[in-house]
């Protein structure tokens, strides 16, 4: 049987991995305008957590943000 977890680590990138981000930490990264296109509203479905404002922030980005300051 191969191993799967090596296959997937090899198989993933910072590139698509994202970080969910909640409400107010989320409020700054708004203002970037790659916001609106790269990043997913959190929607919670049936027994989940509720989270108001939280989205899904590509990991990239938010090194990107980080190397800003």
């Amino acid at each position: 049987m191969p191993n799967n977890q090596y296959q997937f680590n090899c198989a993933i990138s910072v590139d698509e991995l994202y970080v969910l981000i909640k409400w107010p930490f989320v409020q700054d990264l708004m203002n970037y305008e790659w916001f609106r296109s790269e990043c997913l509203l959190y929607q919670a479905f049936e027994e989940q957590e509720h989270l108001d404002s939280a989205y899904f922030v590509p990991l990239k980005r938010l090194y990107e943000v980080k190397n800003e300051s």
